[in-house]
C-alpha cells in the first residue's frame, strides 16, 4: 500500500510540473508572437490548479522528488503581466503641471488603489519622459491616459503603451531563471 502511495504522489508531482513548463511554453510563444494571454487563460492562470491531497508519506517522497528537480517556473502573479504606459512630454512640463498636478494626482492613486497602476514619475530634469507602470490589461493604461488631465491639457505631445516583458524579480510576470550550471 505505501508503495502505492509513493507512485501515486511521484505521478502527482511529475504532473504538476508537467503543466508548469507546458504553461511556460504556451507563455514564451504567446510573449515572442507578441500576443497576450487569452482572457480565459488569464483567469484560469491566476486561480491556480488544485493540489491533489496525498496521504503524508506520499507527500513526503513527492517533495524530495521535487527538490530534486530544477526550479520551476512559478504561474503570473495575481494581476498578471506587466505594461508601461509612455509620455513624451512637452518641454514646458514642470513648469505647466501645476494647474492639473492634483487632478493627475488623483486619478492616478484610484488607478493604484485599484490594484493597476504599480508605480509612476517622471525622469530626472530636464523631464522629458514618464513612466507609468500597470499590472493587468494593456486597456487599463490605455483608459488612464485617455482620462489623464495632463494628456488632455496638452502636455503630453504623444503616449504609448507597451507591454513589458518582466523576468526577474518577485513580482515578474514570466520569472525565467538561470540554468542549474550558471547558479
Amino acid at each position: 500500500m505505501t508503495g502505492l502511495l509513493v507512485v501515486v504522489g511521484l505521478v502527482a508531482v511529475v504532473m504538476a510540473v508537467f503543466v508548469r513548463q507546458f504553461r511556460r511554453r504556451v507563455q514564451a510563444n504567446l510573449q515572442r508572437a507578441g500576443h497576450e494571454l487569452p482572457a480565459e487563460l488569464k483567469a484560469a492562470l491566476r486561480a491556480g490548479v488544485k493540489k491533489p491531497a496525498v496521504a503524508p508519506a506520499a507527500a513526503a517522497t513527492a517533495t524530495a522528488a521535487a527538490r530534486a528537480m530544477p526550479p520551476a517556473v512559478r504561474p503570473l502573479p495575481a494581476g498578471g503581466l506587466h505594461f508601461m504606459l509612455i509620455y513624451d512630454v512637452t518641454p514646458d512640463f514642470i513648469q505647466k503641471r501645476a494647474a492639473c498636478r492634483d487632478e493627475h494626482l488623483a486619478l492616478a492613486w484610484k488607478a493604484a488603489a485599484a490594484g493597476e497602476l504599480l508605480l509612476a514619475g517622471a525622469l530626472e530634469e530636464p523631464a522629458e519622459q514618464a513612466f507609468l507602470l500597470f499590472r493587468g490589461s494593456r486597456e487599463a493604461a490605455q483608459r488612464f491616459a485617455q482620462a489623464d488631465p495632463y494628456v488632455r491639457q496638452g502636455l503630453v505631445k504623444q503616449w504609448r503603451v507597451k507591454q513589458w516583458h518582466t523576468v526577474a524579480g518577485e513580482a515578474a510576470a514570466m520569472p525565467l531563471r538561470p540554468s542549474a550550471k550558471v547558479q
